[in-house]
């Protein structure tokens, strides 16, 4: 029989060999797990001498077609343990959110990424140290003149364990930047596609809703460039709501594209509003670029429906048909008597058909208002001055002169002009970016004479063809300010070409009635410094790349003056911004409309109410 003394003593002595194990089996677990690899590794590279590292801030170059380049990179290690990393080259792309990125080593490089050629594809770095790598960069002869870019990236491939225990690959990447610029004509210009933008509404009938505006910022010249960006949104009576403006685009690579997104508060839905996006192109930090086309602009309309306060209309028109139906004429007396008289019965249905009638004669009114009101644009675009182009005789590759007869109208400080005729778009292509009148020297008769800084040919070459002939009309617009879509007055002159080369006839001309909706629609306002450009002369189109010391000779008059791009989307403006221009006879149609839907409402039931008192007429006579 076991006693209680031995009990415990047996107790005692199967916990001291418990404990006394613990340690071996907690040693155990710890060694049996492996440790990482490296450790917490911090690595980076950065552009080098042949002997040291340098204080480049990249690898930037400027070279011409076939030319061979041969530089370095330092690859740090900043842990206590070696690691080895692989190197390889890539071409760079703008992420989704505007930043600088590479490709992976996975993916084909087609540019720079495969002109590069290191000395090493992997290198191992010992502990708090660097390793110089040396690398070529063979540019083809076929490569097309502008900027281009990639980077050379080291990468350190791990494979790690999450947090619910399952193997993750891990690729580290570093890299530095490669700008290459090659000799050639140098073309720095953007384009805007859209906008598009989305009304959100609210259950207010009195209140303002919000719109969501997207649209893509594209470089298409062949330089790279950063972008100010603005956002207005108008209702239709010329009202802004309020839009937080978006970042700057600090950066967008030749061919690439950036994909913004603004919101806009305190939208008034009155139907069809418009949204007009701004965008300067600006050189990138630490460039030089070729001199920058001007802003670029482009509008467009959006539904922005008032549902709240048309369900409300609805309603009260609801009301106001039952109240009617409810007050139909009843008839007393049954049988062959009747308590009404005859007489009061057709006194009703006379009055009947007067009331039947009276919504009739207020649809005329309100057409013949609408008509009267109509023709008033056309009477307006008529009122158009004259415009000198001079000299009378010239060429293609001389500088032209636009002379006003007049001054613009009392209350306008700025002005746009366009060319029109063969070749060019329909809604015509920017000559003169909208700028101040300030900018330009008045003449003796009170107007504005206005050079223009490049020539019918550098215009035809931008617009796409290089046969002139025929006449082509010049169309300036007087503007309320800068951000104004609408024209106060136009001023008119043409010139017509007698050969490809050479043209006469330098004429005054009046406007056609078109010509105001055309040339005020979808105005691109422009920076100071861009009619400051107009206003100077010639600008060079060659520049010089970072590290080159030099740059190319200067293009006679400068080069194209705006891009199609740019032309291309003010011409999806033009219909929109005609349209708004008139915004209170637009307003006066809505309202009309809204009114004569009433009158006629009202006139059906007046027209019901006639009919059932000729019914009773009726039988009351058969009685």
């Amino acid at each position: 029989m076991i006693t209680a003394t031995a009990r415990r003593l047996a107790a005692l002595l199967l916990a001291v060999c418990v404990l006394a194990g613990l340690p071996a089996a907690a040693w155990a677990a710890t060694s049996s797990t492996p440790a990482a690899p490296h450790g917490r590794t911090t690595f980076g590279i950065q552009p080098s001498g042949a002997k040291k590292p340098d204080r480049r801030p990249n690898l930037s170059y400027s070279v011409t077609p076939g030319a061979a380049l041969r530089d370095h990179v330092a690859v740090w290690n900043y842990g206590t343990r070696p690691i080895t990393l692989r190197l390889y080259g890539g071409d760079a792309f703008i992420t989704a959110d505007g930043g600088f990125d590479v490709l992976a080593a996975n993916k084909k490089s087609t540019a720079v990424g495969s002109w590069v050629r290191l000395g090493k594809g992997r290198v191992t770095v010992p502990g708090r140290s660097h390793v110089i790598v040396p690398f070529t960069l063979a540019v083809p002869r076929n490569v097309t003149p502008g900027d281009h870019a990639g980077g050379i990236v080291a990468s350190l491939a791990a494979t790690r364990t999450d947090a619910k225990g399952n193997k993750v690959e891990v690729d580290q990447r570093v890299g530095a930047r490669i700008y290459l610029r090659v000799a050639g004509k140098l073309e720095a210009r953007l384009s805007v596609d859209g906008p598009h933008t989305t009304y959100h509404g609210t259950f207010n009938p009195f209140g303002t809703g919000t719109a969501t505006v997207t649209y893509t910022v594209r470089n298409t010249g062949n330089v790279r460039l950063g972008a100010r960006q603005t956002v207005r949104v108008s209702d239709l009576f010329g009202g802004d709501a309020t839009v937080r403006r978006p970042r700057d685009i600090p950066e967008l690579l030749p061919g690439s594209a950036l994909t913004v997104t603004a919101s806009a508060t305190g939208v008034l839905p009155t139907l069809r509003d418009t949204a007009t996006v701004s965008v300067d192109p600006v050189p990138v930090r630490g460039d030089v670029p070729p001199p920058v086309h001007p802003r670029v602009t482009a509008s467009a309309g959006f539904w922005a429906v008032p549902w709240t306060g048309l369900g409300l209309i609805l309603l009260v028109v609801a009301a106001v048909v039952v109240f009617f139906v409810r007050r139909r004429p009843r008839r007393r007396g049954t049988g062959a008597t009747s308590r009404r008289p005859v007489e009061s019965a057709r006194r009703r249905a006379t009055a009947g058909q007067a009331a039947a009638m009276t919504p009739a004669a207020m649809v005329l009114a309100i057409g013949t208002m609408a008509t009267v009101l109509a023709g008033a644009p056309s009477a307006r675009a008529a009122d158009a001055g004259q415009l000198t182009v001079s000299p009378r005789h010239g060429s293609d590759t001389q500088p032209l002169t636009l002379t006003m007869a007049e001054p613009c109208p009392s209350g306008t400080t700025n002005v746009i002009a366009r060319v029109a005729g063969a070749g060019f778009p329909r809604a015509g292509q920017i000559v003169v970016g909208n700028a101040p009148l300030t900018t330009y020297q008045k003449t003796p008769g009170g107007g504005a004479s206005i050079p223009l800084i490049y020539t019918m040919r550098d215009y035809a070459t931008t617009a796409g063809f290089h046969t002139l002939r025929g006449t082509y009309t010049f169309t300036l617009s007087c503007l309320k300010g800068a951000f104004s879509q609408s024209s106060v007055r136009d001023f008119s002159g043409s010139l017509r070409f007698s050969s490809n080369t050479a043209y006469r006839d330098g004429t005054k001309a009046k406007a056609s009635a078109g010509a105001g909706a055309g040339a005020g629609a979808g105005a691109s306002p422009s920076s100071p410094s861009s009619a400051a450009g107009q206003a100077g002369g010639s600008a060079s189109a060659g520049g010089s790349g970072a590290g080159s010391g030099g740059s190319s000779p200067a293009v006679p008059n400068g080069g194209p003056a705006a891009p199609t791009a740019a032309a291309g989307g003010v011409q999806k403006a033009a219909a929109p911004a005609a349209q708004h221009s008139n915004a209170t006879l637009i307003a006066l149609s809505t309202s009309g409309f809204v009114v004569a839907l009433l009158a006629l409402l009202v006139g059906a039931l007046f027209r019901v109410r006639g009919r059932r008192a000729r019914a009773a007429v009726t039988s009351g006579s058969s009685d």
